[in-house]
């Protein structure tokens, strides 16, 4: 069972670290040129509340707008339960790359539009390569030994990061993804994402493109 007192320390941190960020002078936002702006920081502390929101929704292979869950779908190998019946095209919900992308979309007014893959995600933004600089907000990338990526979560700051799992599971928080046995030993990469300098655009109401199929659940 999760601990509603670890994840009240999780968001007290993120209240702080921004706190932090407010009260700082203006001098200071980029006390180090390697490290994050404090626009950055903001950004990222804003994409994870916006995904601490959703804690509970319902997995759908499939799911997740930028405006918020949808219907998911299955393709032949994803969105069903371990009985082999179809749960995503009646689950309204997020995938893990659609909780990412809704997070990130409503975070940032609408300048940071990832792609409904997270293959594709991995690609964008600024590749993050030490655990040190992760920030809240930073997307956490997965993938099988030698394989492609097929997972994605967003970090929260010590240690934690919430995702949509699998199918027949909620949107959780996973309270320490490092030495996780499932998850620490598929880290594969980390990234931080950049807003377009083009102006928010309507988003649709469905994903711009389904995830290939036959990669493994999680996408």
């Amino acid at each position: 069972m999760r601990s509603p007192l670890r994840l009240c320390r999780i968001l007290a941190a993120l209240v702080l670290a921004l706190a932090a960020l407010v009260l700082a002078p203006v001098s200071s936002a980029r006390a180090d040129e390697s490290g994050p702006t404090a626009a950055e920081r903001v950004r990222g502390f804003q994409a994870a509340q916006v995904a601490l929101a959703e804690l509970n929704i319902p997995y759908a292979w499939g799911g997740g707008s930028f405006t918020g869950p949808t219907l998911g779908f299955c393709d032949g190998t994803n969105g069903y339960l371990p009985d082999g019946s179809c749960s995503a095209d009646h689950t309204i919900g997020f995938d893990c790359s659609g909780l990412a992308r809704y997070a990130w979309y409503q975070a940032s007014g609408g300048f940071v539009a990832l792609p409904h893959y997270s293959g594709a995600q991995s690609v964008q933004g600024r590749p993050i390569t030490r655990r040190d600089e992760l920030i809240p907000g930073d997307l956490l990338f997965f993938a099988e030994p030698g394989g492609p990526i097929h997972h994605v979560g967003l970090y929260l700051g010590d240690g934690a990061m919430v995702h949509a799992e699998h199918t027949g599971t909620l949107a959780t928080v996973l309270h320490d993804v490092f030495h996780d046995p499932k998850w620490g030993p598929r880290l594969v990469a980390a990234t931080r994402p950049e807003p377009s300098f083009a102006p928010p655009f309507a988003p649709p109401s469905a994903p711009v493109f389904a995830p290939p199929t036959g990669v493994a659940p999680g996408e």
